[in-house]
């Protein structure tokens, strides 16, 4: 139960100061009333302190630990390197903060279900930072799917294919051991949270997958953030491409192909098939194309329909005090961000579950889990009500 009154401000702290805590979670705080950064941690102290002064934060950490023994905090952003998601996390709940964890919850679901147990154990709020969901395309998917328009959804394909695109070569992000995968743990698992939202989180049956790793170990197809900065041949053991089959419990299928670099077009897009209609989500669209187109019949004839799409208001005044911001490509992105901790401050002050919750993410891990398991063994899969997988 939250204590909070909807007009008292929550004390913030951020774990990690790297690009998603400075371009998505610190622009949220800043832009939301009813929260204050009051520190920030990074074991680079130069770039935790860069980011400080950045957003105004009065008390920088080298270690996690210190900061959520002195701060006192009511809800921390957990930004750091996928591998410590999990120790993070529940750190930041032992100290009596609900915490908002970044993608993917964790690399393991033991991790998982040992980050829930704890926030059930202590009564704080958990939820991962998704951000997609909130974008308002797919806020309109989604309503138009639960009310019918769709109908029962058979079959569903995820692409997010970049041509060159590998991000953090030669830091964390291509380091096994701190990412615990590639593309498909970078942003394939926003595109099977998105669907599997959208479908309703049906139970997974069995997983068929295979991964690749083609482009990177060649130090090639280094178009993604970090390239001109590490430079040279460095440590690439992640997956490059990961393409996956996952049948559920209700008979519908998902097809999952994500990649960072390879000869195709490069994309990001969705495609939902049901009995009663069906919908191409584009969630990075062409310079004014269309986002999301539906398919449906009237009267037996094929219609098609292209919803309005609203814009996430910005606040103009403070993007305006913020020049990297401003000169940010990707305003969606900042858009969904802050939506993202206004739907988590809400949870809390309104003691409600918050749109991404835990056991939510919980299904994606045991999928991640079970994609690359699968690829691993050259087997597929299967999964046992009340286990994590069991193989076939």
């Amino acid at each position: 139960m939250s204590n909070l009154s909807t007009t008292d401000k929550l004390r913030v702290g951020v774990i990690g100061a790297g690009f998603i805590a400075e371009r998505g979670h610190l622009p949220g705080y800043q832009c939301h009333p009813q929260t204050e950064v009051v520190a920030i941690c990074d074991p680079n102290e130069e770039r935790a302190h860069k980011v400080a002064q950045e957003y105004g934060i009065r008390h920088v950490f080298a270690d996690h630990r210190r900061m959520l023994e002195t701060e006192h905090l009511d809800l921390v952003s957990v930004c750091t390197p996928n591998a410590l998601h999990a120790p993070a996390t529940i750190a930041a709940l032992e100290a009596g903060a609900h915490v908002l964890c970044e993608k993917p919850m964790a690399l393991t679901v033991a991790e998982a279900k040992t980050m829930i147990e704890t926030a059930e154990r202590v009564g704080r709020k958990l939820t991962v930072g998704f951000h997609n969901r909130f974008r308002p395309e797919c806020q309109i998917l989604k309503n138009l799917a639960e009310q019918g328009t769709l109908g029962e959804i058979y079959y569903a394909r995820v692409s997010m294919l970049r041509r060159s695109g590998i991000p953090g070569y030669g830091s964390w992000f291509t380091n096994k051991k701190l990412a615990g995968g590639g593309s498909l743990m970078d942003s394939g698992v926003h595109g099977l949270d998105l669907v599997l939202w959208l479908m309703e989180q049906p139970r997974p049956v069995s997983v068929l997958g295979v991964t690749f790793r083609e482009f990177g170990s060649r130090g090639q197809g280094l178009g993604g953030w970090g390239a001109d900065i590490y430079g040279g041949l460095q440590q690439f053991d992640v997956d490059d491409l990961a393409v996956a089959m996952i049948r559920f419990e209700n008979g519908a299928v998902l097809m999952l192909e994500i990649s960072w670099a390879g000869h195709s077009i490069s994309c990001e897009w969705l495609q939902l098939l049901g009995k009663d209609g069906g919908a191409e989500l584009d969630l990075d669209p062409s310079e004014g194309g269309t986002c999301l187109r539906v398919f449906t019949s009237l009267h037996d004839q094929p219609v098609d329909i292209i919803p309005e799409v609203p814009k996430i208001a910005l606040d103009s005044q403070f993007l305006a005090s913020h020049p990297a911001l401003s000169a940010f490509p990707n305003m969606k992105f900042l858009g969904a961000h802050q939506k993202k901790i206004e739907d988590t401050v809400d949870s809390i002050v309104h003691n409600r579950a918050p749109l991404v919750t835990p056991q939510q993410a919980l299904l994606v891990t045991q999928l991640l889990e079970s994609i690359y398991k699968s690829a691993e063994t050259g087997r597929e899969i299967r999964f046992k009500e009340g286990a994590s997988y069991a193989e076939t």
